[in-house]
């Protein structure tokens, strides 16, 4: 075999077994974010590296393993909002943490809806790909899209924003709490020890604490590092 070709094999080699070493130990892992929970932060198609190395604390978005009843065992990140004895209140839509304004300094994604002449004015940079067309009382087509809070900011959308009545309770979080609670009014909400409490930054896209319960500290497996790349799902 050439010497070159053989020096080349082991160095390979070297690195496989190398980030091996890393992945199984925790200290370095790949994962790949295949939804838009935690957009527009981290983008459906990213590839991010998370480590057991980094202590996580409130606002860091972190990796935990999760039991989901469709899939099994799996690896979810989500922003880790509150810990053990935090409270935990949302009021119209804004998260409030031991009675601050925690969504203050951070960019999130929320849902607006607008008519069909409204929709088509925005353009696609602004709505997105994730949309759907709602029936509206008028006959008149309407349509719920996600949002980058700086966008809707710059272009004064916040009479679009699309909130759940205090009275309409949602199912599974009702079923998760006992209590009438849903996306845009929840709490207040005391973080049980030993657990930890988590959102997606596109907070009406999606699935966490509020549905399905606070998670196990222990269930953390790692806190953001960095992300690589991110490669277009669509």
């Amino acid at each position: 075999m050439n010497k070159k070709l053989k020096i080349t094999l082991y160095v390979l080699a070297g690195i496989v077994i190398f980030y091996h070493v890393l992945k199984f130990s925790g200290i370095l892992v790949v994962y790949s974010v295949p939804t838009t929970g935690s957009e527009p932060n981290i983008k459906r198609g990213s590839f991010i590296i998370a480590s057991n190395l980094i202590t996580p604390k409130r606002g860091d978005f972190v990796t935990y393993r999760f039991n989901d009843p469709m899939l099994g065992e799996s690896f979810m990140i989500h922003r880790l909002c509150g810990i053990e004895n935090d409270t935990i209140h949302i009021v119209d839509g804004i998260l409030y943490i031991n009675g601050k304004n925690f969504d203050n300094g951070y960019n999130l994604k929320h849902s607006y809806v607008f008519s069909e002449e409204k929709f088509k004015s925005l353009g696609a940079s602004i709505v997105g790909k994730d949309y759907f067309l709602i029936p509206d009382t008028n006959n008149e087509k309407m349509f719920l899209t996600f949002i980058e809070d700086k966008d809707a900011r710059k272009l004064q959308l916040n009479g679009y924003r699309f909130l759940e009545s205090k009275s309409k309770a949602n199912p599974q979080i009702k079923e998760t709490y006992q209590q009438d609670w849903n996306k845009d009014h929840f709490g207040p909400y005391i973080v049980p020890k030993g657990k930890v409490f988590v959102l997606g930054d596109n907070r009406d896209n999606s699935s966490d604490s509020r549905s399905y319960g606070p998670i196990d500290k222990e269930a953390i497996v790692g806190a953001l590092w960095k992300t690589l790349f991110v490669i277009d799902a669509d």
